[in-house]
């Protein structure tokens, strides 16, 4: 729970900014919004094939990163590419 004081000689609008700030920082409204609608469970199958594509893609980033062409658009295009041959 985010609690702010009003501190001596702070105007209201100073106050509120700083409340505001405080509750983005502490991600309440993250969690509130996130927790608004029950999402389904993934099927066993959905989860299996995103955990074999993260291991790909953390050794995909790992690879580029040693050859030192790591970027974004090469990344993108590396992972299309590993999507079509893996059929995920």
């Amino acid at each position: 729970m985010v609690e702010v004081k009003r501190k001596q000689n702070e105007s209201i609008g100073s106050m509120m900014r700083r409340f505001n700030r405080f509750v983005q920082q502490s991600g309440v409204l993250l969690k509130a919004k996130s927790s608004r609608f029950r999402e389904k469970k993934k099927t066993e199958r959905k989860e299996k094939n995103a955990a074999i594509m993260g291991m790909h893609l953390s050794a995909l980033r790992k690879r580029l990163e040693k050859l030192g062409k790591y970027d974004e658009d090469t990344f993108e295009e590396e992972k299309r590419k590993m999507k079509q041959e893996l059929d995920l």
